[in-house]
Formats: structure tokens, sequence, C-alpha cells
């Protein structure tokens, strides 16, 4: 008896010592690395009260999420329409194809949730603000142009949304949080422009026919030179059938199905920059670059300033 206590006693000191190194083994291995994920700033907001109840459409019921902190899903997306610019959400407010929002069938209204995009790794996140999509196999989620465009999203790409909880004190838990640090910067693409045309005009106080070649410079127009006679104006836009030669180096910052969206895009994006620009087609899309540059060197510099001040993703076009 007392030699089999003796030999308990030496196993267990055996295994103790184990246990001890595999704790150390573990405590010594490197953090796990996060990465920044930007998108909508997620806030704390009280759920609606009319859209959250479980409900049916089409012959089948839908449970609302209860357990956001735990919520992940995997499938794939699709873009909101035309037809849904303006329309009023689930939550009342009307669609803004230039926010970071989506439509979801059963997640919380409003929510957040993180999307991946599992053919190039992007992320970003989104606000649930409305219900769908319906009558789409496959489809989990509906995003907004602009958090389609930013996520570089192709209609075979699948997802992978992941679930983010705030508390009412403002911090953020669940899958959705796990391996990013979220940045707290909203942004979205420019609200479009407001293009005016100049118009010939006749002087309110002559009705002499030689007054009919004078221009007036309409007043939006005036504010955006701020009064400045040399102040450089937006290079017109050429829209070509595919990609041609070009004399230098051009930054491609997205491509849309629209082409005028591309070209107010462009336009956009060319006055804020100070730097020429295009539209040209590829298929049934219409690409979006500034330039050209006359060195890489600058076209890397342009991609810091739309990466720092718009956290817009862009890629360079060698000549």
């Amino acid at each position: 008896m007392r030699q089999q206590w003796l030999i308990l006693s030496v196993v267990a000191v055996l295994i103790s010592g184990c246990t001890i190194t595999d704790n150390d083994r573990t405590s010594s291995l490197p953090p796990v690395p996060t990465r920044d994920v930007l998108g909508a700033e997620p806030q704390y907001e009280p759920y609606h009260p009319s859209a959250n109840q479980d409900y049916q459409r089409d012959g089948q019921t839908y449970h609302i999420v209860q357990d956001l902190a735990h919520f992940t899903q995997t499938g794939y997306a699709s873009r909101f329409g035309e037809e849904s610019n303006g329309k009023l959400t689930a939550i009342g407010e009307r669609a803004n194809p230039y926010a970071l929002t989506a439509a979801h069938p059963t997640l919380p209204i409003p929510s957040y949730v993180r999307v991946t995009n599992l053919s190039n790794g992007r992320m970003m996140i989104v606000r649930v603000n409305d219900r769908g999509p319906y009558n789409k196999p496959g489809k989990i989620i509906e995003l907004s142009h602009a958090a389609a465009e930013r996520l570089n999203l192709m209609p075979q790409s699948k997802v992978k949304l992941d679930g983010i909880l705030v508390s009412p004190d403002g911090s953020l838990s669940g899958l959705g949080t796990e391996g990013s640090t979220i940045v707290k910067q909203s942004f979205a693409l420019p609200e479009r422009p407001q293009l005016v045309s100049q118009a010939l005009t006749l002087p309110a106080t002559t009705g002499n026919a030689a007054d009919e070649n004078t221009v007036k410079q309409p007043p939006a127009e005036q504010s955006l030179a701020e009064n400045k006679t040399d102040q450089p104006v937006t290079p017109p836009v050429t829209t070509s059938p595919a990609p041609e030669s070009i004399n230098g180096y051009m930054v491609q910052v997205g491509a849309v199905s629209v082409e005028q969206k591309a070209k107010e895009w462009q336009q956009s994006l060319s006055q804020r920059f100070n730097v020429q620009g295009r539209i040209t087609q590829f298929g049934s899309v219409y690409r979006v670059q500034l330039g050209p540059l006359n060195s890489r060197q600058q076209a890397l510099e342009l991609q810091k300033k739309l990466t720092d001040q718009m956290q817009q993703s862009s890629f360079i076009v060698a000549p």
C-alpha cells in the first residue's frame, strides 16, 4: 500500500510538471495580430420598436436574431438597385447609395455587422437599417453602392458576416470585433455634385442682340471657383470602349455600372485632388481613373491622399 501511494505521488508530480510546461509554452506565444477595419462607426442605438418582430413573407417565417454577439453567416451579397435610391427603409430612413448601409432579413434594426469579402479579404463595417434581400437564392445580405464598391464586390464574391454588439456605454463585443481594430471613422462616397452648365443670358438692362454672346457664371460655379479667375477647371470626362494606351500612370479608384455615376464620381475626385481623370468602359462597367501622372511616385502620392483623406482604396495602372 505504501509503495502504491509512492507511485501515485510520482505520477502526479510528472503530470503537474507537464501542465506547467504547456502553460508556459502557451503564454510565450505571440499575440494574434489584428487589422484595422473601417466603415460605419458602431454607435449604440435602441432597436426600432416596429422593425424587430418575427414576421412572415412569401410563406416563410423569419425570426429576428436574438444573440447578435455570436451571429455569423456565410453566403453571397447583392447590391441595392437604382429603384432603391430614396425609398423608405424599414427604420424609416431614406435609402442612400453613398451611406455604408445594408439590408438583412433577420438582423436587429439598427445593428452593425462586419462584412468580409472572402474573394479578396477586404473587410468593412456596415449599418443594417432595412430588410431584405428576398427572392434572390443564395443572397444573405444586400449592400449599398458605397459598401459594395469598397469591398470590390463581384456577383461571384462570397461574403462572411459577423455581428457586432454595441453596449449602452459604447463598448463593442461580438465575433465581428475578433481580430479587428475597428477604426471609429464614418465615411462614404462624396455626394453627387451639382452639375451646373453655363447658359447664355441677356443682360437685364438691355435688349441689344450683340449682348447675347455674354456668358454669365451661375452662383454655384462662382462658389466652386471661390471667385478666382485662375481656379483650375475640372477636365472633361472622356469615355472609351476599352482602356486604350496612355502616356502616364493612372490611379484607378473603382468601377460602377452606371456611366453617369462614374462621371460624377470622377469629376468630384478630379476637383478635390486637382488632377485630370477619365472614364473607361469595360464590358458593362465604367472604370473611374485619375491621371495621367508623369511618374509612379506621383501616382503613389495620389494613392496616399485617397487613403488618408477618404479611406478610398485604389491601384496604379502603368503606361
